[in-house]
């Protein structure tokens, strides 16, 4: 037993020895802080990608825009109507008439009225009250807001909304009467006008260069009136308006009538209604150097 421990004990630090001394470096079993270190394992480099130039690439700027003239539309007025076809007359709303009640016209004054609300009359010695019921006299309107007096000729004022009184109701009263009036008038008017037709034809048939120019277009005269419209009136192809009664002519401009090239001039003149005379804008269609139809231009109706 003895031998074998030494047996053992030789070889062991025969082992000793040879790891110690004669085992090569990274190789030592026992010793192993004779080892060198391990060097960590070297990966490959993948060469850098060369870096390309970038191109910047200059867009042109746009060509100019020419502007593109848009020549304005000849304006097509309404198809002359035929005498003989009539849907009657067409009035405008009181409203239209007296711009919603903010612009009565002075014909309608001066008249009595019922006061709806109380009314205080001031004049330079004091100030008396009538009281909703009673009477009074509207002299004039001005924005929806009535000048009141007590009597017609007393020098007291007062002020009353147009709602505070009766005269909407009175108005439109009046202006219901005058229409069946006025519609009857009409009818008579157009009545005379078909049996006066065909005369009045004849006297159209070839205008004089003195009316109109080589294209149709109406000529003026010395007095800036133009004689183949006035001519049109006075043979009473239209009676709603008279030469006398004309505010302003407006220069021929063209426009399309019945397919065709022709030419409408515009002309201010003062028309009959319920308030009487009131300013209105009426156009004239010429067509081949003939007055072919009269318009107004607010609501388009035919002139009569």
């Amino acid at each position: 037993m003895k031998s074998l421990f030494y047996t053992i004990l030789i070889i062991g630090g025969a082992f000793l020895a040879y790891d110690y001394f004669g085992a090569p470096p990274g190789k030592k079993l026992v010793f192993k802080s004779l080892n060198p270190p391990v060097k960590p394992k070297a990966l490959p480099v993948k060469p850098a990608e060369e870096e390309k130039p970038v191109v910047v690439v200059k867009e042109s700027p746009p060509p100019p825009v020419k502007p593109v003239m848009v020549e304005k539309p000849v304006e097509k007025a309404p198809a002359p109507k035929s005498e003989s076809v009539s849907s009657g007359p067409k009035f405008e709303p009181i409203e239209a008439l007296t711009g919603n009640w903010l612009k009565i016209p002075a014909s309608a004054f001066p008249r009595e009225v019922k006061l709806m609300q109380d009314a205080m009359f001031k004049m330079s010695v004091g100030s008396s009250k009538i009281a909703a019921g009673g009477k009074a006299y509207a002299l004039a309107a001005e924005n929806g807001v009535l000048t009141l007096a007590p009597t017609a000729s007393s020098p007291a004022r007062a002020q009353l909304p147009v709602d505070g009184t009766d005269l909407k109701a009175q108005l439109n009263e009046s202006y219901e009467k005058w229409k069946i009036t006025r519609a009857e008038e009409l009818k008579a008017i157009a009545a005379n006008k078909r049996q006066s037709q065909p005369e009045a034809s004849v006297a159209d048939a070839s205008p004089s260069s003195s009316e109109v120019e080589a294209d149709g277009k109406p000529v003026r005269d010395s007095t800036s009136g133009y004689p183949l419209l006035i001519a049109s009136m006075k043979r009473g192809q239209i009676t709603e308006i008279k030469p006398e009664n004309v505010t302003s002519w407006q220069d021929p401009q063209p426009t399309v009538i019945q397919g065709k090239p022709g030419w409408a001039v515009k002309v201010g003149c003062n028309v009959k209604t319920v308030f009487g005379l009131q300013p209105t804008e009426a156009q004239a269609l010429v067509l081949n150097g003939k007055v072919v139809g009269w318009y107004y231009t607010g609501s388009g109706e035919e002139v009569p």
